[in-house]
């Protein structure tokens, strides 16, 4: 895959820790063109950016440097750690979002995805439970990249985090929120948040706020295997 670096960002700091970049962030752009999409993160105006950016095509380009600060992230929290800017890399997914004419991610973005990530776990050594969505981090803010996101195709390719199986809870007195604290999120927000992002995740055609038995053991059943993955590190 080529990574194509003719166009930069201005839009970095520093990082902090350079040995400390455990984290992979995904996003959408949420406009309906590359140029658009490219012309933002590259405006110092608009103060965001990220590490890479796939169009439609899957072609890739590299705004800012590993190594730098991408201005991605925001607001975020994810297993209590607050700016996942610090330990992170952002990469943008052209598409138009939610509150455009929000479309699938085309084949050939996936495919340059999965080879990015892949290349970025080996040099980082970021585990797959490290694989996560704007709304994940930020779940009262964004809605990114979406229930049209497919993470269970990045997790056959052990990309990302999916349960092989749906289990019941041993013990049937813990909660939803429990599970979903176990799993990352910032229970300190409003739940209502929370459940979103996580069926946009992880039970994409369930756009309600309902809580059943289901989707207990699902949230059960993923943070099982969030736990197993970081048994390994």
């Amino acid at each position: 895959m080529n990574i194509i670096s003719n166009i930069t960002s201005p839009n970095f700091s520093i990082r902090k820790d350079k040995e400390v970049i455990d984290t992979i962030i995904i996003h959408y752009t949420g406009m309906n063109s590359s140029d658009e999409a490219i012309h933002r993160l590259c405006d110092p105006n608009a103060k965001v950016s990220s590490h890479y950016f796939i169009n439609r095509n899957g072609l890739v380009w590299q705004l800012v440097e590993d190594r730098k600060v991408a201005w991605h992230a925001g607001v975020s929290k994810w297993l209590g750690r607050k700016n996942l800017n610090e330990t992170s890399i952002g990469i943008e997914l052209c598409n138009p979002g939610h509150y455009n004419n929000y479309s699938n991610f085309t084949n050939k973005q996936y495919k340059s995805l999965e080879f990015l990530i892949k290349i970025l776990k080996q040099k980082y050594f970021i585990s797959s439970d490290r694989v996560l969505g704007h709304s994940d981090i930020a779940p009262n803010r964004k809605k990114d990249p979406g229930e049209k996101f497919n993470w269970k195709r990045l997790a056959r390719e052990n990309l990302a985090i999916w349960p092989k199986k749906i289990i019941t809870p041993k013990n049937q007195k813990r909660d939803i929120e429990h599970y979903l604290q176990q799993i990352g999120y910032d229970v300190e927000l409003n739940l209502n948040y929370i459940i979103r992002a996580f069926k946009r995740h992880f039970v994409p055609r369930d756009k309600s706020l309902l809580i059943n038995e289901n989707i207990v053991n699902i949230a059960y059943s993923v943070s099982e295997e969030f736990k197993k993955n970081r048994s390994l590190y």
